[in-house]
Parts: C-alpha cells; sequence; structure tokens
C-alpha cells in the first residue's frame, strides 16, 4: 500500500485558515464571514432522506471546488500551504482582525436553491458541472488568476441550466453526472436518472439551445424491450403518464459510469462503453455511445479497423459457424468504414491553439442509438445471492497490440513507443452499501453492438452467456457500523488504472489489484491447457487484492449538542486523491456531520506502471517495489521509520457559541422579555425559563466535560506511550554500549570493540555485495529462460515413449500416474495390443525359465556316476547336450543385455525430458 506520511496537515487544521475552508458558517465564530446557504437547503429532513452519492469536493490540479452552507467555495491548496508555512517561519498567529483578512478561500456564487450533491469539472477544466438531487447546472469556471485577484468580495459565476423542462423536481432523480471521455474539447455531459434515463448533451457555451435540449435522449427500460431501430426507445415527457411495470423496478439505477478514460493504452471500446448497475446488481453496457462529434485517441481507430476487418473476414468465410454474430460483425464493418472515409477536422482550443486532434462525426450507420446489452450473469455462484449496489467503477483492459499491428501496414502507424503493460480483460468493480467491493471479471469484453434495422427473428442470446466472473468480495464495513443513509464510493488513483479508493462513513480505503493481475495476464496468455487448474488455483490462494485502511473516521469525537445520533446518520463526500509538485501524493475528504478536513499524504510510487521482470507463480508480490520508503538510506540500512499517527482535532463544543443567547432573545414572547431586565420573581413563567435554561446549559455543559474527558485520556494515553518508547530507547542505548564497548570501560577495549564491529559489518557488506551478484545472476539466467510450447512432434515422441513404457516396463504397484499424456496413450490402445504379451512379461518367464534349467543342472550335476544319466537313457551325448545348454545361456544373456539397454535408454530420455 501507499505508505501514509502525515494526515491532516498543520495548514488544514484549526486554527490555519485553510480549516475555516470546510468550517460552517453557522459554526464558526472565530473569524471568516457567515455565509450561510439556502433555507431550504438547510433543511435537516431532506439530509435524513436524501439517499445518494455525495461528490461535493472536485479539485483542477491544485485548486478544489467544495461544498458548505450550499455554497461553492474555492481554495488553491498550494497557495493556502504556503500561506500557513510562512506565517509559522515568521513566529505569527491568525488572531481577531487579523484573521479576518487572510481569509484563503473565494465564495463563488451561483443561483442554485436546492441542496448541491455532486460536483464534477470538465477534462479541460473551464465547466463545472454542479447536480441537486433533481437539478443539473453548469458554470464557467474562469482562470485561477482571477480567483486570486480578490478574496474577499464573492465571484458570480455564469451558469447555465442544464435540461430545464427535462431535470426538474417532478421527474427522476440523478444518480451521476459524467462527462465522456471522447468529447470535444471535454464539453460532452452525460446525466443518468434514478429511472433508467441516459441524456448525451453537447454544450456550446455560443449555443444556449445546446443546454436546453439533449443530442441523444435514451430509455434503457424501452430499449431493452425494443426489437428493432424502428421502435420508440426516447424518455417519455413530462406530463405523459406513466404507470406501474415491473420492469421499471427492476430498471431503478443505482450509479454509472464510462469503460475508460480515453487514453491511448486502452482497448478501443472502452472510452465509448457507457457502464450502468441497478440497486439490485444487474450490470449493463451501452456500447458505443457517442455525441455527434468526437475525438478517438491516437491507437483507437488503427485497432477498431483491425477488429472490425478481421470480424468481417471472419464473417464471410465462416458464416454458418457464427451464426448470429455475422450481422455484428458487419454491422461493426460499417461502423468503421464510415469513420475511415470522413476527413477529420482539427480541433480547437482556447488554451492551445496548436492542438492537432482530429474531429469525427458520428457514423450514421448502422445508427446513433446502440443495443442494450445485459443483464449480464454474475458466476459468483453461492458467494453473491443479493447485491444492494451503491456505485459501479470499471477498469478499461489493456489494448491488444499485437492485433492492431497485424491490422496496420506499418508499425509506426500504430503510435505506442512500449509495449501496453496491463490486463487484457476489463475488471468491473461493485461497492455495495454495506461496504463490500465485488471485483468480477469480463473475460469476453463488450463490443459494439446495434439493434437492426427493420424486425426480423434474431435471437438475442449474445447477453445471455455473458458472464462477470467473481474474483473476490472485500469487506470494508463491520456490520454494527452501518448506517441507515449509507452510500460509498468508488475514487480513481491517479498513478494506476488498477489502484482505487473507497469512501464511506467510517473511513477510506485502498485497494489495489497489482499483486495478481500481471500473472493473470500471464496465465491468459499462455495457451497450454495442461495444469492450469492448478496454476489458477495457486494463483486464487496466494496473494489478493492489496486492501488497507488510509483514513478512519472517528465518530465518537462528533457527539455535541448540534449533532444527535450521529453514527446513524453520518456520511462522506467521495474523496479526491490529487497529485501536485507542491502537495504531493494527496487525499482529501470531509464528513457531513463535522466540520474538519480529513486529509492525508501518501508516500509516491516509484514507478507508475507494472514492472516488467518475469514473476514467477511460487514468488510473493512485493508491494514495496512499487511504494518504497520516503527515506532510502534508512530503507537500505533496514531501519524503521516514524510511524504517522493523527493529530488531535478538538471537537466543534469548545469553540461553538452558547445557544442560551438564542434562546433569551428569540424563543421568549415580547412581553417576557423585559422581565430578563428586572428582579428575578417566583413565579411559574420564571421557572419555566430556568428549567429551559438549565436543560439548555446541561447538554451543552454534558458535551464540554465529555469532550475534556477525552482529552485528558488521550494526554494520560500518549504520557504513557512516550514513557513506552523511553523505556525502549534506553534499552537500545544499553545494548549498543554493550556491543560497542564489549563489556568494559577502557579505552583499549573500546578500541578493540570499535575493531570487531568495523570487520564484522566490512564482512557483512562483503556477504551482502556476494548475495547481490548472485541474486543478479540468477536473475538474468531466470529472464532468459522461456517457457516454449510443446510441439506436435514432440507431443507424438512423448506418447510414443509412454506407450514403449507399458510395454517395456513393469508398471507401478501403486498405480500413481499424473500424467494427462498417460492417460490418452492408455486410451488408443485396441484388443490385438492387449492379446501380445509386454516384454516385461517375457522377460520374468525368462527369468523363471533360466532359474529352473540351473537348478535342474545342478541336481544331474550332484548324482553323479552311481546312476545312470537321464542324457544316456535317450541316447543323448554330452556335446549335445552342451551346446544346447550354451545356446540357451547366450539367448538369455542377449535378452537380459537388450531389456537393460532399453531400461537405460528409457531413464535417459525421462530424464531429458523433465
Amino acid at each position: 500500500m501507499p505508505k501514509v506520511l502525515n494526515y491532516t496537515p498543520s495548514w488544514l487544521s484549526r486554527p490555519s485558515s485553510g480549516f475555516d475552508l470546510f468550517s460552517s458558517g453557522n459554526q464558526r465564530t472565530s473569524f471568516g464571514p457567515q455565509d450561510g446557504g439556502h433555507p431550504r437547503a438547510r433543511s435537516s429532513d431532506k439530509e435524513q432522506e436524501y439517499l445518494g452519492p455525495r461528490r461535493t469536493i472536485a479539485h483542477r490540479g491544485s485548486e478544489i471546488f467544495l461544498v458548505v452552507d450550499n455554497h461553492i467555495r474555492w481554495a488553491d491548496l498550494s497557495i493556502v500551504k504556503y500561506d500557513w508555512e510562512s506565517l509559522q517561519r515568521k513566529g505569527k498567529r491568525l488572531e481577531g482582525d487579523d484573521a479576518l483578512t487572510s481569509q484563503s478561500y473565494k465564495l463563488l456564487k451561483a443561483p442554485i436553491s436546492e441542496q448541491i450533491r455532486q460536483l464534477s469539472i470538465s477534462p479541460n477544466g473551464q465547466l463545472l458541472a454542479i447536480a441537486t438531487s433533481h437539478t443539473v447546472h453548469v458554470a464557467v469556471l474562469p482562470d485561477s488568476t482571477k480567483f486570486e485577484e480578490s478574496t474577499q468580495s464573492p465571484t458570480k459565476l455564469q451558469t447555465h441550466t442544464v435540461g430545464p423542462t427535462t431535470h426538474v423536481l417532478s421527474q427522476s432523480p440523478i444518480v451521476s453526472i459524467l462527462w465522456h471521455p471522447l468529447g470535444v474539447n471535454g464539453t460532452c455531459l452525460v446525466t443518468v436518472t434514478t429511472e433508467a434515463v441516459v441524456r448525451l448533451w453537447e454544450l456550446n457555451r455560443s449555443n444556449r439551445w445546446s443546454f436546453d435540449s439533449p443530442t441523444l435522449a435514451i430509455d434503457l427500460t424501452k430499449l431493452d424491450a425494443a426489437s428493432s431501430q424502428e421502435d420508440d426507445v426516447s424518455p417519455s415527457g413530462m406530463h405523459s403518464g406513466r404507470g406501474f411495470s415491473a420492469d421499471a423496478v427492476d430498471m431503478e439505477i443505482a450509479s454509472a459510469c464510462f469503460g475508460g478514460a480515453g487514453l491511448p493504452d486502452e482497448s478501443a471500446w472502452s472510452a465509448t462503453t457507457l457502464w450502468v448497475t441497478t440497486t439490485d446488481g444487474d450490470v449493463y453496457a451501452l456500447c458505443p455511445l457517442l455525441p455527434s462529434k468526437w475525438q478517438p485517441t491516437s491507437t483507437q481507430l488503427p485497432s477498431l479497423s483491425s477488429i472490425a476487418i478481421a470480424g468481417a473476414a471472419i464473417a464471410s468465410q465462416d458464416a454458418d459457424y457464427l451464426g448470429d454474430d455475422v450481422p455484428l460483425n458487419t454491422d461493426q464493418y460499417d461502423f468503421v468504414s464510415e469513420i475511415d472515409a470522413q476527413e477529420p477536422t482539427l480541433a480547437t482550443r482556447d488554451d492551445d491553439i496548436t492542438s492537432n486532434d482530429a474531429i469525427y462525426n458520428r457514423p450514421k450507420r448502422p445508427g446513433p442509438i446502440p443495443k442494450l446489452q445485459g443483464p449480464f450473469q454474475l458466476a459468483a455462484g453461492s458467494l453473491v445471492d443479493y447485491l444492494d449496489v451503491s456505485d459501479i467503477h470499471v477498469i478499461a483492459s489493456k489494448l491488444d497490440t499485437e492485433e492492431m499491428i497485424l491490422g496496420a501496414d506499418d508499425e509506426s502507424e500504430v503510435g505506442l513507443q512500449e509495449e501496453t503493460i496491463g490486463l487484457s480483460a476489463a475488471v468491473v468493480c461493485l461497492m455495495t452499501t454495506d461496504g463490500r467491493v465485488h471485483l468480477f471479471l469480463d473475460l469476453e469484453g463488450v463490443e459494439g453492438q446495434w439493434l437492426p434495422a427493420k424486425v426480423r427473428e434474431r435471437p438475442s442470446s449474445a447477453s445471455a452467456s455473458h458472464e462477470l466472473i467473481l474474483v473476490e468480495a472485500l469487506d470494508t464495513l463491520d456490520a454494527e457500523a452501518i448506517s441507515e443513509n449509507e452510500w460509498p464510493t468508488f475514487s480513481r488513483d491517479p498513478f494506476s488504472r488498477y489502484s482505487f479508493y473507497t469512501t464511506h462513513s467510517q473511513g477510506v480505503y485502498f485497494f489495489s489489484l497489482d499483486p495478481w493481475i500481471k500473472r493473470l495476464e500471464d496465465e491468459l496468455q499462455n495457451s497450454t491447457t495442461a495444469g492450469a487448474n492448478f496454476r489458477l488455483n495457486m494463483l486464487r490462494e496466494s496473494s489478493g487484492t492489496l486492501r488497507e485502511c488510509i483514513l478512519r473516521f472517528d465518530q465518537d469525537r462528533f457527539t455535541n449538542n448540534h449533532i444527535s445520533s450521529s453514527s446513524s446518520s453520518a456520511s462522506a463526500n467521495a474523496c479526491i486523491v490529487l497529485h501536485d509538485s507542491d502537495l504531493g501524493y494527496f487525499l482529501l475528504t470531509s464528513t457531513n456531520n463535522d466540520t474538519h478536513p480529513h486529509a492525508a499524504t501518501l508516500d509516491i510510487p516509484k514507478s507508475f506502471t507494472f514492472k516488467q521482470e518475469p514473476l514467477s507463480y511460487d514468488d510473493d508480490f512485493e508491494y514495496s517495489n512499487l511504494y518504497p520508503d520516503s527515506n532510502d538510506s534508512a530503507a537500505d540500512l533496514g531501519l524503521t521509520t516514524h510511524i504517522a499517527r493523527s493529530a488531535y482535532e478538538p471537537p466543534s463544543t469548545f469553540w461553538n457559541q452558547s445557544s442560551l443567547l438564542q434562546l433569551t432573545s428569540q424563543s421568549l414572547p415580547a412581553h417576557r422579555r423585559r422581565t430578563l431586565r428586572e428582579e428575578v420573581r417566583l413565579s411559574t413563567a420564571t421557572l419555566e425559563l430556568m428549567t429551559s435554561a438549565h436543560r439548555l446549559l446541561s447538554n451543552e455543559t454534558h458535551a464540554i466535560k465529555t469532550a475534556a474527558a477525552d482529552l485528558f485520556n488521550r494526554c494520560e494515553r500518549m504520557m504513557q506511550e512516550l514513557r513506552t518508547q523511553i523505556e525502549r530507547v534506553r534499552e537500545v542505548n544499553g545494548r549498543v554500549e554493550q556491543l560497542v564497548l564489549g563489556g568494559g570501560d577502557d579505552d583499549t577495549e573500546g578500541e578493540n570493540a570499535s575493531e570487531r564491529l568495523g570487520s564484522r559489518a566490512q564482512k557483512c557488506l562483503r556477504k551482502q555485495e556476494r548475495l547481490t551478484e548472485r541474486m543478479e545472476k540468477l536473475r538474468r539466467r531466470a529472464g532468459k529462460l522461456e517457457i516454449r510450447e510443446v510441439g506436435e512432434k514432440e507431443r507424438e515422441f512423448y506418447k510414443e515413449l509412454v506407450s514403449l513404457e507399458e510395454v517395456v516396463c513393469k508398471p507401478d504397484e501403486e498405480g500413481n500416474d499424473d500424467d494427462s499424456f498417460l492417460d490418452d496413450a492408455k486410451d488408443r490402445g485396441d484388443e490385438r495390443k492387449r492379446a501380445v504379451k509386454p516384454h516385461w512379461q517375457r522377460y520374468e518367464e525368462l527369468r523363471h525359465m533360466a532359474a529352473e534349467l540351473v537348478e535342474r543342472a545342478k541336481q544331474v550335476k550332484g548324482e553323479g556316476g552311481g546312476k545312470k544319466r537321464a542324457a544316456d537313457q535317450y541316447g543323448i551325448s554330452n556335446d549335445v547336450r552342451r551346446r544346447k545348454v550354451q545356446q540357451v545361456m547366450a539367448l538369455l544373456e542377449r535378452e537380459e543385455a537388450l531389456v537393460d539397454g532399453v531400461m537405460m535408454r528409457l531413464e535417459r530420455l525421462s530424464v531429458g525430458h523433465l
């Protein structure tokens, strides 16, 4: 895992100006403007009723945009950090009026009355998508220099309402707002609602009509039931009645995401695929979903051309074998052919005049609306019964470079500098409301599919047989800690697409698939099926997905008089992870039940990509290769660096204003307020007032007492830990002195001890050098080894050896036979071969016959001359008998030498094969 260098820094903790960036206006009393939100947005009942994603923090480089009191605030974290460090170096502290002038954030005004739920910045950083529960707005972001001009006066953003007649309170809520990775200059927005309606908006600031109506609107429920492109799949109007439908219940969308980020090393269809998941765990794919004008990557068109040409060639040759896949290959060929026939136009950017990005039009054939693929079968067995999904995250498969090079005329047209590293299958990650992450493999892949132009009987069995194989299911939440409105979310890692973060009410977790991605890819690329089950079982039982808790939210700290039952209503914003030269590898998030930012500075990985060194299945994956210790010298010496610990953050109870003044000034009627300025009189009204004040003060003092007791316990624990550390240091110091002085106090003994230590260190260094050289030789030798595939002639030769071993050698008494080729050789035997006696049986019979003849010869020789020989009885002379015996012995020796030679040859062949 990436090592946590430190937790929430001092420039984001109280009393820094960075702390006020996250502080609410009605809770902050030290300094800063009181910018309270709209009354409608402050309703706690609406906050309790909302169940959906919270992504109210977005970033553009080191600039962050966040929502506090339903107002958008802007700040540059690098500037906030620099200002705080400058004050620390000068020894100053923000107090009184000086703090008011040191406000480090900018208040951005936007005409939005509903509570803001999601923020998303376009890929070019010029637009900010703002989503409430039912409405969507897009604000134009100026350059950061305009925000830095004045820090006191709010900045009014130029805001446009997206879909003023479609995304309204009377329609379905918004679940996802996504920027299309292939949109022109990052101005294509995709909105997804809970009623399975997908709308694609191609925004143009000079054309207000582009914000009013989408260029493509698809009702997934109608698209699932459609049989041709002639069917109407557009969503129903605002005033059209919509009755109850079982399909509508099953198609309640939980989240959506694109299958790729539009990078050159991703597969061709990844960035054009919109993945959608329902609350019940059904996964669908919409491919290709393209705007009317789009920008492909440098490797996308060559890869699509190679796929389409190969599919068309197979369809023309084996049409009977493909069956229903013939129209699919034809549609893909028509799609790519129209793209190749176009003359692209060059993109014009405001920030880059010399841009050479090519813009293509969406092909008219087969059609603009793709086919809905799914629901995919989740091959999870009994591990998954029901999934209450909250979010989806898809990791794109790697680009098939070999196939693209075969389709290109020149290897230089591919545009890749080196081999693409990754997995040749997409990984689909599903997050459930109970904090469990499910990892699925899409081995078949999703390709572009369209509905037929006309209605025809064509079975749609492609998606029915499409399976997502469950790899692993990992828990991040305890069953007792799950809140009622829990909605965990995913966040991307800026360094590796095979790493991601999850955020829920209890903390932030880091996941990495690096330990098994390389091994699985090697197994998928290996065509040898012998022993595949064994290797896959070893891979499954070895090191799996890396899971580690980066941040843990302390819910007990938030219990005060302003927040009740925080554990049941706590929720967290999706964390953002950024990489900046000033901030480093930085993680930032916040929760809705406190005013504290939660951050962590992580160690930057050594390599942003996979190591291309060969990994054996017996070696454990060392994650330290990707995330080494930041202190290289300490890591080389094997010393343990400091352990990062989160600093104490005092609860807001210590600085919140008392509600007693509000009680006396606003809650009392006007005719009773004058009694506060008079002498105390014993009356029912006075008793009621005192009772209310006592009840209020009791709650406040109890919260202060609890926070003070917690602080006291933390101090006691810190003192105890400090004593323990001091004792350990003393022990280490004593051991070092004993080694250095050698148990004596004389200088000579000390010098001898120093010499002994020096010589021992030199020996250790020389030994380490020898081990390093030996390991380097082994590594080079292992790198030269290649796992070569067994050819057909070698297979046939091995089968002949096995059959010869059956005939010549005696079978094993235990009957152990683990080789699959031996079973194949046994199966192809016939009755004729079984009728012939094997050589080992004939050899045993000859040995028995020779033993009998020798025994009989000894008996005849022992009888002597007293008895008449048996040979004389039959008239056989001694010379004839001697010659016959010699012939028999010669035959026996020859047979024995032949068998011994065959056995030695078989042993040499078996050793050479191994």
